[in-house]
């Protein structure tokens, strides 16, 4: 095994994390935690949860690493895994906030569920405006980058742009998003 685990492809370190090399899931793990807090803060807006889910993923991963078999993008298959996680997290809250409010009532008053489901329908509607707004190239970069898992190198090898022309997409399409969704970001 090389030395510096840093040049090494995803899937090739994937295959020695399947061994039970420690070394090599850490660098996994330094390598995308960001990338994965930032996936599930996107979705859920609460930095404990975000932060508790990310590390629940990479447990879960970690004790299951002989079993999991990733062919694409590793990075796809954990943000795919950290995405399903928020979406039990999501389900989980709605039920125990529709049981807290039922504790000692007949009818619920309101239910916080449709609120929440409506919360989130505005949010990915404008999310969809604000994308569909960035300029066509500047889009695809971004959607290679968040939706497709590529990294910077693979998305300019696969554009045939350079990888600085990458990271200047993507930071501009982020802070066009944020301004756009700007309302929804209140702490």
């Amino acid at each position: 095994m090389p030395p510096n685990l840093q040049q090494i492809p995803d899937n090739e370190l994937w295959l020695i994390i399947i061994s039970g090399d420690v070394a090599a899931y850490t660098e996994l793990y330094e390598r995308y935690w960001e990338t994965l807090f930032e996936t599930a803060y996107w979705h859920l807006f609460d930095k404990a949860a975000a932060k508790d889910i990310v590390q629940e993923v990479f447990v879960y991963c970690w004790q299951k690493r002989a079993q999991i078999h990733i062919n694409e993008s590793v990075i796809a298959y954990f943000r795919t895994a950290v995405r399903f996680k928020v979406l039990n997290y999501l389900r989980s809250e709605a039920a125990r906030e529709k049981y807290q409010l039922l504790a000692g009532r007949d009818l619920p008053v309101i239910s916080y569920n449709t609120n929440d489901h409506m919360a989130m329908a505005d949010l990915q509607a404008c999310y969809r405006r604000e994308l569909e707004r960035l300029p066509h190239k500047m889009r695809e970069v971004f959607i290679d980058s968040r939706d497709h898992g590529l990294s910077i190198d693979e998305i300019a090898h696969k554009r045939a742009i350079s990888p600085q022309t990458v990271k200047n997409q993507l930071s501009a399409a982020l802070k066009k998003l944020r301004e756009g969704l700007g309302n929804f970001f209140i702490e």
